[in-house]
């Protein structure tokens, strides 16, 4: 369709980005046959499951023993781990977390298929099954926030010693640990992992299905000024009243400590190099905590009103006491760590002022061996989160799909936000994709793009989601298809659901794509401020943007040809593969929800970004002009889809096709420039859309009424006859193109005598 050359601007210069013959060999993953995917699996499966059930929870600070099965999605992992738990653990109890409670009850389900027991936990703000109106936990407000702090959330609401909530007799979250409800393995979402268990179930091993490692970073924003008063929340005095020397002196040099870090970061100079051991920052962050003793946690039998006002002073110190005692925690781990810069810690402008921004990560909170089931984990992020791993088996499925690829655009995300035509023009695509995947009797079409994006296409169509909450907004656009094709985005979302397994196309848009500061926050979070060893940031350009400087990627050709294509990639290796995981792989997931290695038929896969993807061989590389749809494609496509068909005549072409040829001067315009002729439509589509679709000439039944062209979808002509009478009224005239007065004097003894052809023209007639 296109040639696979650089495309230039209007200037005459090359623009960059579009495919070119590469030098580099190109790139051919090892598929493993589909046959030997289950056999593999189970083996690999078996092997890990055996050996972690043996193994003892690791001590605090210990790394975590794990074993990763890194399969391609829809290779089966999810399903034989279940089958294999259930022979070689099925006695003991083994926690299995899914990304969303539906994939959670999902997973529970099959488990009971199979003979064994399975018990789900539901979140304190998840529906009640036994009454939909309510929630889970009867207080999530205070709960929600009790939960940010990090409180102890049965102590603090449901029940401690004597002291009992006014809700826990008929409590749904309370209910659901009782002890003829936990029989069997525990199913519980993957955000579980960032809190304590909720009970003493004591699992010995935990299945994480899915990649989690995102939700065990997080990044902490504090002002340089607030960072600099005085603390307080401090107590200066004992509890007789005595002013204490020693914590007056104590936070004295907190106070000054604070000052020096800020002057260092204001001036440039490395923290590092102030007067200060990690020793002594381990004291001030140990100082900053102390506070937080001093603030008593809700209680069970007080009202909510009290609960909300002890919430209140336990939020303001927790904003104080953690966020500030993480810059004295980082500062002193790398004083240990004998650096002489600091990576996770800088000064940034954000919102107008200046703030100190702090990059942390979170080893697991639970000690028991991990089996880690994700298609895209990758070993040095796992490994950075102090997980060992001690056993890793990879296994690619190719997928049975015709991969056409987008190479000369990049499709932003600010583009196809800003770009109302662009919208427009991806809008056309999916018609036109829609339209033919009825017509070849297919199963759907799946449309994929990042949450902002996809929010603007249903505004385009007029949707309004003012006074929605994100939930139910997300649970809008999911359930309701838009220009007849279903919606989803990056992340979660499109993680692990077998909901779009059966569809036979998908369309990505774009990508998703981490702003480079937030990209290299990820990077500092993981790997920042190691022994001997720096990581390379993007250095800011003249206008103070960061960009991420173009390297060449190479597309993995089902032909076996090499070709490539400009790609902004982070320099450094580790970075680089955070971006990977959020960039590439999160397009892969998001394909991948068709099944697309065990699917009997091959499916289509539209990518509409010229990234490649790995795993995903490309059978088509197109420009991203030569693929769209020209107008009167796009007019045909949404008449066809709504009437059944399309008049070719300036009138009939406004009121069949209104959103591309709004009013009478643009179909007249557009005519005297490039013109409107049904053969050319024609040959732009599809052979077996083609093949459907019946040139005619017809007068409606009415004064003044002209003979005009008309293209009417149907299974033969005598059914085209019919269709049109049904779409446009009654006609005096309906003739095949070319068919002549012999085909109107057999179709007049059918249609009293009307002048109507039966026969289709082929688009080569």
């Amino acid at each position: 369709m296109s040639t696979i050359i650089p495309p230039r601007d209007p200037a005459g210069r090359f623009g960059g980005q579009g495919a070119y013959p590469a030098g580099a060999t190109a790139p051919a993953t090892m598929f493993t046959r589909l046959q030997d995917a289950e056999p593999n699996l189970r083996a690999a499966l078996s092997v890990a499951i055996t050996q972690l059930t043996g193994i003892e929870a690791a001590e605090e600070e210990a790394p975590v023993p794990a074993a990763v099965i890194a399969a391609s999605p829809g290779a089966g992992k999810s399903r034989l781990a279940r089958e294999l738990l259930e022979s070689c653990a099925g006695d003991k109890p083994v926690v299995f977390h899914a990304p969303t409670l539906a994939l959670c009850e999902e997973a529970a389900d099959h488990a009971r298929e199979i003979g064994g027991a399975a018990h789900v936990i539901r979140g304190r703000f998840a529906t009640d099954p036994a009454e939909p109106d309510q929630q889970m936990c009867r207080k999530p407000a205070l709960v929600a926030r009790g939960i940010s702090l990090g409180l102890n959330i049965r102590e603090s609401f449901c029940f401690n010693d004597d002291a009992r909530c006014e809700f826990a007799g008929s409590c749904a979250w309370l209910r659901q640990f009782e002890p003829d409800q936990t029989i069997g393995h525990r199913y519980m979402a993957t955000s579980y992992l960032g809190y304590p268990d909720p009970d003493a179930y004591d699992g010995v091993l935990r299945v994480v299905d899915e990649t989690f490692w995102a939700q065990q970073l997080s990044f902490v924003t504090i002002g340089i000024d607030e960072f600099r008063l005085p603390r307080t929340f401090m107590k200066h005095f004992t509890r007789r009243g005595r002013k204490e020397e020693s914590r007056v002196k104590a936070h004295a040099d907190l106070i000054g400590a604070a000052h020096a870090l800020v002057d260092a970061l204001i001036a440039g100079r490395p923290p590092l190099d102030l007067p200060y051991s990690a020793a002594d920052y381990r004291g001030f962050a140990r100082l900053e905590y102390a506070a937080q003793a001093d603030i008593p946690a809700p209680t069970p039998d007080q009202t909510e009103t009290e609960q909300s006002q002890l919430l209140t002073r336990a939020e303001d110190a927790l904003r104080h006491v953690s966020w500030y005692a993480s810059v004295w925690t980082c500062l002193a781990a790398a004083k240990e760590a004998g650096r002489t810069t600091i990576e996770r810690l800088r000064l940034i402008r954000g919102n107008g002022r200046m703030v100190i921004r702090v990059c942390r990560k979170h080893p697991p909170k639970h000690r028991q061996p991990m089996l880690i089931l994700d298609a895209d984990a990758d070993p040095e992020i796992v490994g950075a989160l102090d997980i060992d791993l001690q056993r890793t088996a990879h296994m690619v499925l190719r997928p049975n799909a015709e991969v056409v690829q987008v190479h000369d655009r990049r499709m932003t995300h600010g583009s196809l936000l800003q770009g109302t035509d662009l919208r427009e023009t991806w809008r056309r695509v999916i018609r036109r994709e829609v339209l033919s995947d009825r017509v070849e009797k297919g199963r759907g079409v799946l449309v994929g793009a990042s949450r902002k994006v996809v929010l603007r296409f249903f505004e385009d169509a007029g949707h309004d989601f003012d006074g929605l909450s994100d939930d139910e907004a997300s649970r809008f656009m999911l359930e309701t298809p838009l220009h007849g094709a279903h919606w989803l985005w990056f992340g979660g979302r499109s993680l692990g659901t077998n909901r779009y397994r059966d569809f036979s196309t998908v369309i990505v848009i774009g990508r998703e794509e981490l702003p480079v500061e937030a990209l290299e926050d990820h990077g500092r979070a993981l790997w920042g401020d190691r022994a001997g060893v720096d990581l390379e940031f993007v250095a800011p350009g003249e206008d103070g943007a960061l960009r991420l400087p173009d390297r060449e990627v190479l597309y993995e050709m089902s032909d076996g040809s090499a070709k490539a294509v400009r790609l902004p990639c982070h320099p450094d290796p580790l970075i680089r593969r955070v971006q990977v995981q959020t960039r590439e792989l999160a397009t892969r997931q998001l394909v991948e929800r068709l099944r697309l290695a065990r699917s009997e038929t091959r499916k289509r896969v539209i990518l509409g970004c010229n990234m490649p993807v790995p795993g995903l061989p490309v059978d088509e590389l197109v420009s991203w002009q030569a693929f769209c749809p020209t107008r009167p494609v796009a007019a045909l496509t949404d008449a066809v889809l709504e009437k059944g068909g399309i008049r070719l005549s300036d009138a009939g072409l406004v009121e069949d096709a209104p959103t591309v040829f709004p009013t009478l001067d643009s179909i007249k315009s557009f005519r005297k420039r490039e013109g409107v002729d049904a053969r050319a439509i024609l040959g732009a589509l599809s052979p077996r859309l083609r093949g459907q679709l019946h040139v005619m000439h017809l007068k409606e039944d009415r004064p003044h009424a002209r003979l005009c062209e008309a293209l009417v979808l149907a299974g033969s002509g005598e059914e085209a006859l019919r269709s049109a009478e049904t779409i446009w009224g009654p006609l005096k005239q309906c003739v095949g193109a070319g068919e002549g007065d012999r085909a109107g004097a057999r179709a007049d003894a059918v249609l009293g005598g009307h002048r109507i052809g039966t026969s289709p023209v082929s688009p080569s007639s």
